[in-house]
């Protein structure tokens, strides 16, 4: 629809049947045959030709402002792929640290994020001798048309090893889930092979979840309450609530601008494994997190950025 309507011309323009009309009368009508006569038939044919040179100049001058006004239409159609803008603040190596009651444990996670023009990758490695974990993650984002590929994550904690494997068919519209969780109350558990339906719900994982939350809050059609889905070999729906709000927050020594942001899981198997979850996001950064906090055997467990390498460019 466009929203620009062009107002008509007031000016009457004489058409080119009257301007016939006039000159067959002026030469062809019983006349008197004296100079002036004459005189005004030559002055009314040089007038009509500076009066078609006019018009013709008033035509040009119309064909080139549509065609300026096309142009600013055009780039008004243009629409920024919002995509593109998150997964290049993304894209870089960050590490946070792992905080137990406030006090480091010692565990740091690596994560990297890559783009290859079409898809992201992100990966994540935590590596210590009271747990591991090996994460990777692939999705796409152009034009926010986010789309979870697949991912990969194993490793293992206090009472828990995990090795999964979920690949998202979309042209079948299936998940499909390989792999095992063994836990404290299934410590026997064997590999697995999973087959859900593919709905209409947005699926993400810990590393893709920031990239759909991003996209989700650079829709201006956002109510704050954003709805997530995680998958392994059973489905967790959760509602994200935004606080939109900026405040700051400081990290390796600088301050930056965040939001915070609580997810609260309210459709999920009993027995997975899902809690609350409360992050604080960077908007400069990708939405990626500054601070996440949640709550471990009822102790406040604490994840924190450390350093990126797009700590430059985003402050």
């Amino acid at each position: 629809m466009n929203c620009c309507h062009r107002r008509k011309s007031r000016n009457k323009i004489t058409t080119s049947l009257v301007i016939t009309t006039i000159v067959w009368r002026k030469l062809f009508r019983p006349q008197s045959t004296d100079r002036k006569s004459n005189q005004s038939v030559f002055l009314l044919i040089f007038m009509i030709f500076l009066q078609v040179g006019a018009v013709q100049a008033l035509a040009a001058n119309r064909q080139l402002t549509d065609q300026g006004s096309k142009a600013i239409y055009a780039d008004d159609l243009l629409v920024v792929d919002q995509g593109r803008l998150i997964v290049q603040a993304m894209a870089g190596s960050w590490e946070y640290g792992v905080y137990l009651l406030g006090l480091p444990v010692g565990l740091k996670a690596k994560v990297e994020v890559l783009w290859d023009g079409h898809n992201v990758t992100a990966t994540s490695q935590v590596n210590h001798f009271l747990a591991a974990n090996n994460h990777q993650s692939v999705f796409s984002l152009s034009n926010c048309d986010y789309r979870l590929q697949n991912y990969q994550n194993s490793g293992f904690s206090p009472g828990w090893r995990f090795d999964d494997a979920v690949v998202f068919d979309w042209q079948q519209m299936l998940i499909n889930y390989k792999g095992l969780t063994q836990g404290p109350k299934t410590p026997d558990a064997q590999p697995q092979a999973v087959t859900l339906t593919l709905d209409n719900a947005t699926y993400v994982d810990k590393l893709s979840q920031f990239a759909a939350l991003a996209c989700a809050l650079k829709n201006p059609h956002c109510n704050d309450n954003v709805m997530l889905s995680y998958v392994d070999d059973t489905i967790g729906r959760y509602i994200f609530s935004v606080d939109q709000s900026t405040v700051q927050m400081s990290f390796a020594g600088q301050t930056i601008s965040v939001i915070k942001v609580e997810s609260e899981p309210y459709d999920y198997v009993e027995g997975s494994v899902h809690r609350r979850v409360t992050y604080w996001l960077a908007p400069s950064l990708g939405f990626l997190p500054v601070k996440i906090s949640t709550k471990l055997g009822g102790m406040r467990l604490t994840v924190k950025l450390l350093k990126t390498s797009k700590l430059a460019a985003a402050l």
